[in-house]
């Protein structure tokens, strides 16, 4: 544990090499706010961001207020944005009293740490949609933290510019609580999380979750889920406008915005239990999305660490010695269900990487099992979240999955032991295939929740949260997936088996039926496992495409695809056995395949 002399030096540092980058300046490298000055002296660019819902201008003139102009650049009131008319903006966007990069007040404001108490409030009702003109805004006055943006939204009306249909809007005009104690900085990453970060996670894509995580940031706007929130949001928008070759990757990413804020949750999260004596389902939540920030940035953070915090949360509450912990489940807080499910879900994928079982396999073994919920059938007793509206993969199938890891720990441990028995190996997967079969033959899939009405909401070209039938079909994935990968430890990973072979085809075709789209992403696992265990070069083609069509430089998916080759480039080269697992520790891929 650092001192807090260390820590007030390391903050002192951070904030001079920010001050050095220009982000106290509204020109951050490595932060979604650094476009915006790069575009007032570059040239225009036309090209649209990739799977986002604001598209691009199809043309760029100077064209006044009243032109079929879209206004639709990602302004945050720090400076230009580049899918905008500099012009244009420029007499239409900035805004009296609003710190920004052509602001002269701007520079006056203090080159604080995010944690400040004393800076600007959060006010997450901002838009990024235009403006209206500055002669008919509010006299705001030159003080800043008076301002805020939602009372000078304009709606807009859809139009059409340059041949494309946007079928966007702005919400209504509503009159929603400001957040206190937020500065500018970081109500700018809140708001781009919300908007573009969360529908790429499953997990945080659901209205149900976000609306938790919306709560938690307003109980504590300076809390550890802002820090981490705030974190994703920098690391996404840097890694598209990497993938998009609006500049270059930053050589040294351990000193940049995202890692600022990484930090800073992570230190909030290690004096959490010194401070208040135990973790709380808020540090939780944080420490998920931590997990998920080693994921998106393709495993260059080190996961263990945060999941340990959220295991340790799990032992405090005493969930593991329960006699009945999913009656103790369904009566817990909204944001408690969502951090108990979370790490029982990130746990269980985690055992594939560390080749150990599940850390609490029994635990998760009563809350999953068909005996657990079918019991509790009295409609009047309060329910659990089910992991498929969390996760897309249902109960009975992430049971099976973390008892094929516990079943795979004990037959490795066996045949180190010299004492392996295959006839009991046999009989303990048939228990757990039998296990799998035995699902309901009508499953009911609930309705995801209404968004919080004070972020924005969706357009109807938006698809975050799947369909019924689209569930459907994931929920076949994912058991096709665990039976696939049953035979991989009673086999051992040998596609010529007609167990394993058998299985690979179910799951392709499973997934043939799927449109390609951002869904993809849930079924890295499935994806990745039918790739490793087949010779077929059409499935192989197949799968790879499937993942090759996402854009790869957001979360796993590159080194997804970089474990499946090199399980090809092993078999075919060296034949015999390649252990997928095996060759994923060899690699030191540090990949969850989430």
């Amino acid at each position: 544990m650092r001192d807090k002399q260390a820590v007030e030096a390391y903050k002192a540092d951070i904030k001079a090499q920010l001050t050095r980058a220009g982000l106290i300046r509204g020109q951050p490298r490595s932060s979604m706010l650094q476009a915006q000055a790069a575009a007032a002296t570059g040239p225009m660019r036309t090209r649209p961001m990739n799977t986002h819902r604001y598209s691009a201008p199809a043309t760029t003139t100077n064209s006044p207020s009243n032109s079929p102009s879209l206004g639709l650049g990602l302004d945050f009131g720090f400076g230009i944005s580049p899918y905008m008319d500099p012009h244009h903006l420029r007499h239409e966007v900035l805004l009296p009293g609003v710190p920004g990069a052509s602001n002269p007040h701007f520079h006056q404001l203090p080159a604080a740490s995010f944690s400040d108490p004393h800076l600007n409030d959060l006010d997450l009702n901002c838009s990024y949609f235009q403006s209206p003109p500055v002669a008919t805004l509010p006299n705001l006055g030159l003080d800043s933290n008076d301002y805020d943006i939602s009372s000078v939204v304009n709606l807009h009306q859809h139009q059409t510019n340059g041949g494309f249909e946007f079928n966007v809007h702005a919400p209504p005009e509503l009159n929603f609580p400001v957040v206190s104690n937020q500065n500018s900085i970081q109500e700018n990453h809140v708001m781009y999380y919300f908007e573009n970060v969360r529908s790429a996670h499953f997990l945080f894509a659901g209205n149900t979750t976000t609306n938790v995580v919306y709560s938690l940031i307003v109980q504590e706007p300076r809390g550890a889920v802002t820090n981490a929130v705030c974190a994703l949001a920098s690391l996404h928008f840097t890694r598209k406008r990497v993938a998009e070759g609006l500049e270059a990757p930053d050589p040294n990413p351990d000193h940049s915005t995202a890692k600022y804020f990484y930090d800073e949750s992570y230190f909030q999260l290690a004096n959490a239990q010194q401070i208040r004596g135990q973790y709380n389902e808020s540090d939780v939540i944080a420490a998920l999305h931590l997990v998920y920030f080693s994921q998106m940035s393709g495993g260059s953070m080190d996961w263990m660490p945060v999941l340990s915090i959220a295991l340790d949360w799990l032992s405090q509450i005493g969930l593991p010695d329960e006699e009945d912990p999913r009656s103790v489940l369904n009566t817990m807080s909204l944001s408690a269900q969502i951090a108990v499910k979370g790490t029982m879900w990130i746990d269980i994928f985690a055992s594939l990487t560390s080749m150990r079982p599940p850390k609490y396999f029994m635990l998760y073994q009563r809350l999953l099992s068909h005996s657990a919920w079918s019991a509790d059938v009295n409609p009047s007793h309060p329910q659990a979240l089910p992991m498929e509206t969390l996760t897309g993969c249902p109960d009975d199938a992430l049971l099976a999955i973390a008892e094929i890891s516990a079943l795979a720990h004990w037959k490795s441990m066996e045949r180190i032991k010299g004492t392996l028995n295959y006839r009991e190996l046999i009989h303990r997967g048939d228990i757990v295939e039998q296990r799998l079969r035995q699902r309901p033959d009508t499953p009911v899939f609930e309705k995801d929740a209404p968004l919080h009405p004070n972020l924005l909401q969706p357009s109807i070209t938006d698809v975050i949260f799947p369909n019924e039938e689209v569930r459907k079909l994931l929920a076949s994935i994912f058991r096709a997936t665990a039976l696939l990968y049953l035979h991989t430890v009673l086999h051992d990973s040998n596609p010529g088996v007609s167990d394993i072979s058998v299985s690979v085809d179910g799951v392709v075709q499973l997934i043939h039926q799927l449109q390609p789209s951002n869904v993809d992403r849930v079924i890295v696992f499935p994806i990745c496992l039918a790739a490793c265990m087949t010779d077929d070069l059409i499935h192989r083609d197949f799968l790879k495409g499937r993942l090759q069509a996402q854009d790869e430089s957001i979360g796993n998916l590159m080194k997804a695809r970089l474990l499946m080759e090199a399980v090809w480039q092993k078999r075919d080269v060296s034949g015999g056995t390649v252990d997928w697992r095996e060759t994923m520790r060899d690699r030191a891929l540090n990949l969850l395949l989430l």
